[in-house]
């Protein structure tokens, strides 16, 4: 299901790039690699699919993805009739430690400026107080649910 997923966003995000001009397909790959198995590898090359493009649920639901994967890549996905900081709590209350965590890699990315040397000044502040604010969210919350699935 890896190789599919990967075919996937091959096809749909080869000619996109990020706010720093590079490749986006490097941020997908970037955030599955430090997936901590193959659900999450997969999650993390998919987390952006139906956000940033026209691919449904149901399609993937077609190709065999599971439902687990499929629940992870909802809660994901953000509903722009929701304000980012909803989208950030929807994800915290579903206690899916997965979401969570993708969500924590995906904002560690976007955190390093490094990959975007032309993001003007007052851009780059914008982003850094919304991704910070809501990474130490995420990070909380990661931790919770981690501790309570342990015990």
């Amino acid at each position: 299901m890896y190789n599919k997923a990967l075919e996937i966003v091959e096809v749909y995000f080869k000619d996109k790039k990020d706010k720093g001009g590079n490749p986006y397909l490097c941020h997908l790959e970037y955030v599955a690699n430090h997936g901590r198995n193959e659900e999450e590898k997969i999650i993390g090359l998919l987390h952006d699919l139906l956000e940033d493009t026209k691919v449904t649920i149901e399609e993937l639901k077609e190709m065999g993805f599971s439902s687990f994967i499929l629940e992870t890549l909802k809660l994901l996905t953000r509903n722009k009739a929701y304000s980012y900081d909803e989208y950030i709590d929807q994800i915290i209350n579903s206690h899916n430690e997965s979401a969570l965590y993708i969500k924590k890699i995906d904002l560690e990315h976007n955190m390093d400026f490094t990959r975007c040397p032309n993001l003007d000044e007052t851009t780059r502040e914008k982003l850094q107080k919304k991704y910070t604010q809501n990474y130490s969210k995420i990070c909380a919350a990661l931790k919770k649910v981690s501790k309570e699935s342990k015990s």
